[in-house]
């Protein structure tokens, strides 16, 4: 046997482990209070922002009756528009909407992973420290305290974050995890300023470009989706929309 079949096979034995942990709870996936209030599906589920999660989640279920969608990517053309909050709120979403499924969260972004942060949990070891061969699968993957949501952050930044996840290791982590997990959620890197995006979104079922309200431009987002080069983007989710561009909404709730 060669080393990359004993590699891979020493890494699918500790993923069937990692896949079969729940309901076992990670004592250091943090508390409700160090959660940011940004995590609606979480701190405000009762919320219209919450309650447009859960509408763009079960759009993804309406979608995967047409279509294979187990791993979905996460990215927008530039910094700043609302990936991680998005792909975060989703990955809860989903969590709470099928408990008897088992959901990955992975921070796929290597050069600025914010996952950890956001879910106020600990951030290392992470991907980073598996696709460099310092640990492994199980030393990774958490639960996350509220849910039955397992968790992969991006760990330390590596010093080639584009060949960590160009890398062979990285294909066979991503195959691993689809057969271990029922729905896997990439919070990507943003497309335009790097290549991890592209690389990464190939090897997805689908990708959605985050947009952000009076930020985003048309021009850049047109330019991001080209950069992606063929790769499946499904659709774009509107971020950071006033409440008043949803009145039937807000109206309602005021009921």
């Amino acid at each position: 046997m060669n080393n990359t079949e004993s590699g891979r096979n020493k890494m699918e034995k500790t993923m069937e482990r990692a896949g079969n942990f729940l309901p076992r709870v990670d004592e250091s996936a943090g508390s409700p209070n160090a959660v940011d209030n940004r995590v609606v599906s979480l701190t405000a589920p009762a919320s219209i922002a919450a309650e447009q999660y859960r509408s763009l989640y079960y759009r993804l279920e309406r979608m995967r009756e047409l279509r294979p969608l187990k791993v979905v990517g996460v990215t927008s053309a530039m910094p700043g528009e609302g990936k991680t909050v998005t792909t975060v709120n989703l990955a809860l979403a989903a969590a709470r909407a099928n408990p008897e499924r088992r959901i990955l969260l992975i921070d796929a972004d290597l050069r600025r992973g914010q996952v950890a942060q956001v879910l106020g949990i600990r951030g290392r070891p992470g991907l980073a420290e598996l696709l460099s061969g310092e640990c492994e699968v199980r030393d990774l993957v958490r639960r996350f305290h509220a849910t039955r949501m397992a968790v992969i952050t991006a760990g330390a930044t590596p010093e080639e974050p584009t060949q960590a996840l160009a890398s062979a290791r990285m294909k066979q982590f991503l195959k691993l995890v689809r057969d271990h997990f029922d729905e896997v959620y990439l919070d990507l890197p943003p497309t335009l300023p790097f290549a991890d995006a592209s690389i990464l979104g190939h090897q997805a079922d689908g990708l959605l470009m985050v947009v952000r309200a009076n930020q985003s431009q048309a021009k850049t987002v047109n330019q991001a989706v080209e950069q992606l080069g063929g790769a499946p983007v499904i659709g774009c989710v509107l971020n950071g929309a006033e409440s008043s561009a949803t009145p039937y909404l807000k109206d309602y709730y005021q009921k």
